[in-house]
């Protein structure tokens, strides 16, 4: 039986969004090369111009965790992170069910 993929789904709100959406294009070149990491799904909300989420599919919950940490000290992801004024949500999820 294979290993199901960690779903990371990241909801927060910016100040800027055209910065913080140039600022996560450079983040996520930075992740894609992260040990682990399977892909990045970057979306805006439609009613709330101030909120962006991520779902970021990693191999494995520990490559997710690494993840997590590497992004601490990494300057590429650092103009993204100066972005967000507010984590809304930031969570690990396997798939159950899917149709």
């Amino acid at each position: 039986m294979t290993a199901q993929h960690v779903l990371e789904l990241a909801v927060c709100t910016v100040r800027d969004k055209k910065a913080a959406l140039v600022a996560r294009n450079r983040a996520m070149q930075a992740v894609s090369r992260y040990p682990g990491f399977v892909s990045w799904r970057a979306v805006t909300a439609c009613e709330m111009t101030d909120l962006l989420a991520d779902l970021v599919e990693w191999e494995t919950l520990d490559a997710a965790e690494a993840a997590g940490e590497r992004v601490l000290n990494d300057p590429e992801f650092t103009p993204y992170m100066a972005a967000v004024t507010r984590v809304r949500l930031m969570q690990h999820f396997v798939t159950e069910r899917q149709i």
